[in-house]
């Protein structure tokens, strides 16, 4: 028995140094994406939202809007992401706005689009992009303001089911590649009924 395990040892050896057979070894490990694709499930459903909207022009103001808003969010089919669709009497009467949060299982990153009926004239334009860690998430975009080049921060924290405030919302500016940023506008979630 011994001389036949040191034949196939001989023949493994020289198969291998002849190119057949690879030597075992432990395959490279590939890194594992966390799945995300339930991070915004917390949103599901109908909210009332008190809101706060600095006034323009945003990046010297220091003078804020508060009003209420309504949001009503659902999943997309087959795990695509997720809707909500936002009514407000502010900045006018019948404004509506819709976000669109397309999840990629591949990266784990989420892709959130944002379109209303006063500013976005048929294109959702470039996508704010991110991850959640935990219970905050940050997304952010790359954009031009007032010919400066800029970082769009949306950052959402989940309080989770025992806090009458489920979620609050922020959306930042930055004009110096992340130093400092300025709060936009902010908006807490209340559960509706």
């Amino acid at each position: 028995m011994l001389r036949n395990i040191v034949s196939l040892a001989l023949l493994s050896a020289a198969l291998t140094l002849a190119g057949c057979i690879c030597p075992a070894s432990a395959p490279a490990a590939t890194p594992q994406v966390p799945d995300g694709s339930h991070d915004f499930d917390f949103l599901y459903g109908r909210w009332l939202m008190h809101n706060r909207r600095l006034k323009a022009p945003v990046l010297v103001s220091h003078d804020w809007e508060k009003f209420d808003s309504t949001d009503a969010a659902r999943a997309l089919p087959g795990g695509l992401g997720n809707e909500d669709f936002y009514r407000a009497s502010y900045p006018r009467k019948g404004f509506v706005g819709m976000t669109l949060r397309l999840y990629d299982r591949a990266t784990g990153l989420w892709r959130i689009y944002w379109i209303d009926n006063l500013q976005s004239h048929g294109d959702a334009g470039a996508p704010n992009v991110g991850r959640w860690r935990g219970n905050v998430g940050i997304f952010d975009e790359s954009l031009t303001i007032q010919g400066k080049p800029a970082i769009d921060r949306y950052t959402w924290t989940r309080f989770g089911n025992h806090s009458k405030i489920a979620a609050h919302f922020e959306e930042s500016i930055s004009v110096d590649g992340g130093k400092t940023w300025k709060l936009v506008f902010a908006n807490d979630l209340i559960r509706a009924g």
